[in-house]
């Protein structure tokens, strides 16, 4: 058996994921960020995108916005504003989402506007990425 680690992914309105886990990858400033168990100590901001979780040979994937992660021992605590599951995603809100950033994007804006709606683009292109698998099964 492979050697596993403690892991929390915790948002400000629930715990997302807590159990053990093989592998960890997740989206940081930097790139993919990948984590195995015994990895050194480390804090990261981690990025809107996806969070992958290995747990014995299954994968899990979410999508996850801004935030933190901490490693520590062989703990492994991800802070993050949301966190969703393909399963919990509504791909027609992601799509007005994203038809909405788009729109805002065109007009005159303010720096800061600006990064807000290309982080809501962000988010709603993720949630549609890992949610299109789910929305064809319905079909």
């Amino acid at each position: 058996m492979e050697q596993t680690f403690k892991l929390e992914i915790i948002t400000p309105y629930r715990v997302f994921f807590t159990g053990t886990s093989v592998k960890l990858i997740v989206t940081s400033i930097d790139g993919d960020l990948e984590i195995l168990a015994h990895h050194e100590n480390v804090v990261a901001t981690v990025s809107i995108g996806l969070v992958k979780i290995q747990q014995d040979t299954v994968w899990k994937t979410a999508s996850v916005s801004d935030g933190f992660l901490e490693v520590q021992g062989n703990k492994v605590t991800v802070l993050v504003g949301a966190a969703e599951w393909p399963e919990e995603i509504d791909v027609e809100r992601a799509e007005r989402s994203l038809v909405r950033a788009s729109e805002r994007l065109k007009k005159p804006l303010l720096p800061v506007e600006i990064q807000r709606a290309e982080k809501a683009a962000q988010r709603a292109k993720i949630r549609m990425k890992i949610a299109f698998p789910k929305a064809d099964k319905k079909d």
